[in-house]
This record gives structure tokens, C-alpha cells and sequence, in this order.
């Protein structure tokens, strides 16, 4: 690919990503994921923990140069179209493809990751009606790995004093914020997205830091969308907070609402 193809890759992404045809696709809640992430300077070895096509991470590695990611995912299908993303936008210096189970073996070290990022499954496969495709099964339910097992994993791999970003549905916040102490990471802060400003929330994001002290910060809850009907937009200050998430903005923005997980779990 030429340099001239690798720029415009970038300058499009997200849209253009290699994705499965009639697999589960990535959604919303990986953009966010990686602006939450990468509000501050990024640097040092980054796991993406369920990678997928590897869209959180190369959200990240175009705004910040100074890190080596990992893309951890047992569905091999899913790593070949990460794989080809990774190519397409020029990273392959940068980026290494691991296939793994979430609930372990991993094949890293103890404590080797600067960052961990985390999107995993959010429905219990007794509370939900199961996919006949089995890509989106294991993307959406716990269905081989749950919530403790991508929290006990990220507790393992990363580095003292360093931080773990997961998104997950807000309604399991109580549950999140318990895993997240029981593996020593505390969390440090908290932000609940809603789909508009009288709605409850849907998602929650979290950083949580390893052994670190007791305080909380509860930031100001982001709103996604905004105006009925054909006139649904995205919000000033969902656009602000990623800009990324204007990729469905050709179709009045009616597209990006979240997806309830995204392709990449294992």
C-alpha cells in the first residue's frame, strides 16, 4: 500500500475498516472507549483486551505516536480483519496480534502493560435471546468469558500504578467498581453516557488504577444525541469529547447509537 493510501486510511478512519460481512461490527462504544483513553498522553505498551479489528487501539495510535499496542482475541477471523486494518493504516511497527482467551492462559507477563483497554461482553446469556450467528453471540453475552475474568486479566497484566479504561453497560456499574477493587484497581474515575438528557444512562466509563489511593472523581454525564426524528443529531459535546463518532454523521446520525458491545470479545 502506498503512503498516499495510508493517509487517506487514516484520514477516514474509521470508516474503510477490513469487518466481518455478517459478523458483529464494532459500534460506537469502541470510539468512545479510545477518547476516553486517550484524553491524556498515551505512551509505553497498551493491551486492547478482546481487540476485534483493532479499532480502539488504532483510534489511539493516530493521535499518539508514542506506543507499542497489543490486540488480545481469541476469534481468529476477527484478528485477520485487525490484521488488515493494522496494514491499511500503516502501523505494522507498531502493533502485535495475539490470539488468547480472556480467561487466560495470555501469553504476557505479569504486570508488562502500561495501559489496558477493555469493551467486554455485556449481557448474561441467561437475559438475553442467543445470536444464530456466533460471532455476535460471544460479542454481545458472557457466554466463554465474563466480566470478572476481563477485569482479573487486566488486574494481571498491568503494571503497578498504571491505569485500566473499560466501557460496560451502567446498569453493571455496582458490579464493575466491586471486580475492579477485588483485582486492586481502584477506580479514579467515572463517566455515565446517555442517549439524550432525559434518558438514563446506557454506558459507563471507568479508569481504575492499580493499587493506587481512595478518591473518585464522577465527571459530568456526556449526552450523544439530540433533536426527534429526522432531525436526530449527535451533540456538541459528544462531537467535542470524539470527534470520530461524525463518521454516521451523512445519515443524520440515526446510525450511531451504541450497539451493546463491540465485535472484538472473545
Amino acid at each position: 500500500m502506498t503512503t498516499t493510501a495510508e493517509e487517506q486510511a487514516r484520514r477516514n478512519f474509521p470508516r474503510g475498516l477490513s469487518q466481518p460481512e455478517s459478523g458483529f461490527r464494532f459500534s460506537m462504544d469502541a470510539l468512545l472507549l479510545a477518547a476516553f483513553a486517550g484524553r491524556e498522553r498515551v505512551r509505553g505498551r497498551v493491551l486492547d483486551l478482546g481487540t476485534g479489528c483493532g479499532v480502539v487501539g488504532l483510534g489511539l495510535a493516530l493521535n499518539h505516536p508514542d506506543f507499542f499496542g497489543i490486540g488480545l482475541d481469541l476469534n481468529p477471523d476477527m484478528l485477520r480483519h485487525a490484521r488488515e486494518n493494522v496494514r491499511r493504516l500503516g502501523f505494522e511497527e507498531r502493533f502485535a496480534l495475539l490470539r488468547a482467551d480472556a480467561c487466560g492462559p495470555w501469553g504476557l507477563a505479569p504486570e508488562s502493560m502500561d495501559l489496558v483497554l477493555s469493551n467486554p461482553p455485556y449481557r448474561d446469556p441467561g437475559r438475553g435471546r442467543i445470536c444464530p450467528d456466533e460471532s455476535k453471540t460471544l460479542a454481545r453475552f458472557e457466554y466463554r468469558a465474563g466480566l470478572s475474568d476481563f477485569v482479573r486479566a487486566a488486574g494481571y497484566l498491568v503494571r503497578n500504578r498504571k491505569s485500566c479504561v473499560f466501557i460496560h453497560l451502567a446498569e453493571r456499574i455496582d458490579e464493575l467498581l466491586d471486580l475492579l477493587r477485588a483485582s486492586r484497581l481502584q477506580p479514579k474515575e467515572v463517566l455515565f453516557v446517555h442517549q439524550r438528557h432525559d434518558s438514563t444512562a446506557r454506558l459507563v466509563l471507568v479508569r481504575a488504577l492499580k493499587n493506587g489511593g481512595p478518591g473518585l472523581a464522577v465527571h459530568p454525564p456526556l449526552i450523544l444525541h439530540e433533536g426527534l426524528g429526522s432531525q436526530t443529531r449527535l451533540t456538541a459535546s459528544a462531537l467535542a469529547f470524539c470527534p470520530r463518532l461524525a463518521c454516521n454523521a451523512g445519515s443524520g446520525n440515526r446510525n450511531s447509537r451504541t450497539n451493546g458491545g463491540n465485535s472484538k470479545k472473545p
